[in-house]
């Protein structure tokens, strides 16, 4: 029987192998063929894209669908390069953070600090160096495949970072994060299920956690949403990290709550909208009696 996971790993090590601006030509190369020729994630992005960008013109959306086709199989790319280089190699690549003064004063309070690190740029980059500031508790989907899941857990955790799985432990360990004044880190922007409430995302109703309000509001940590812009050819990452509003966030009413967390994922992502994840299905799960999106 083929081992999914031992190929997964071995074609990641392979990849390890080549220089970024080598992965990033070739991330080019692919994104243009995707583009090209039709298939499930460039259909998947063109609806994504003209559901969220309806103000743009139809030349605007194209390039705006090239560039982010490129992105993201960049973005898939470069995992060789977080999961096998060194720390120290991949530490050459941190070429700022703009924003570092609102994490400090956030982190400073005492209350630790709830941190969101939505599907922009390379989210991977942002969780290999957070413990350099602060210790940090994240939670994450387990792969189904059981060998791969290990690998991820043992590469994501040798910077120093826990990883607590999205189940009820999970959850518990990030409060229990939080009240040592630690860090929580949180990708808002993934389907939760049945645990979900409906609220607009650019407008489109859509299934949103209800995790980051309940921990803000029992907790009164502090918000930050971050995220590590690629720059071109391999020149590096630059993280850019803005204060949210716990106000709006730990609304008693739930939609409005999911409505400030989706508006603050949008704004980043209307900062640099090709590197967003347009190929994941975000608009899925529909509200009753909606038809189906994709």
């Amino acid at each position: 029987m083929i081992n999914k996971s031992k190929i997964i790993i071995a074609t990641l090590r392979f990849l390890s192998w080549f220089p970024l601006p080598v992965i990033h030509g070739l991330g080019g190369v692919i994104g243009l063929l995707l583009y090209l020729v039709p298939n499930g994630l460039k259909r998947i992005a063109v609806i994504n894209l003209a559901l969220c960008f309806p103000e743009l013109s139809e030349q605007e959306r194209k390039k705006l669908l090239r560039q982010s086709l490129a992105e993201s199989v960049k973005t898939v790319l470069e995992m060789g390069a977080m999961w096998f280089w060194s720390i120290e190699k991949l530490t050459k690549l941190n070429k700022g953070i703009v924003g570092f003064e609102i994490w400090q004063e956030a982190y400073q309070q005492g209350n630790g600090v709830i941190a969101l690190t939505p599907h922009i740029g390379q989210w991977e980059y942002l969780g290999l160096f957070s413990q350099k500031y602060a210790p940090m508790t994240s939670l994450y989907r387990p792969p189904k495949l059981a060998d791969l899941n290990d690998f991820l857990v043992a590469v994501r955790k040798r910077t120093g970072n826990t990883l607590v799985p999205t189940t009820s432990f999970g959850v518990k360990s990030l409060y229990g994060s939080l009240r040592k004044g630690h860090m929580a880190g949180i990708l808002p922007d993934q389907d939760p299920g049945a645990s979900g409430v409906f609220a607009p995302f650019f407008s489109i109703q859509t299934n949103t956690m209800s995790l980051v309000s309940k921990l803000a509001e029992r907790t009164y940590a502090p918000i930050i949403i971050a995220y590590a812009e690629r720059l071109s050819w391999g020149q590096g990452y630059v993280t850019h990290i803005h204060l949210l509003d716990n106000k709006d966030i730990i609304n008693p009413d739930p939609i409005v709550a999911a409505t400030a967390l989706n508006d603050a994922i949008a704004m980043c992502i209307r900062e640099i909208p090709s590197q967003y994840q347009w190929i994941y299905k975000r608009f899925k799960k529909r509200p009753n009696g909606e038809n189906k999106i994709y």
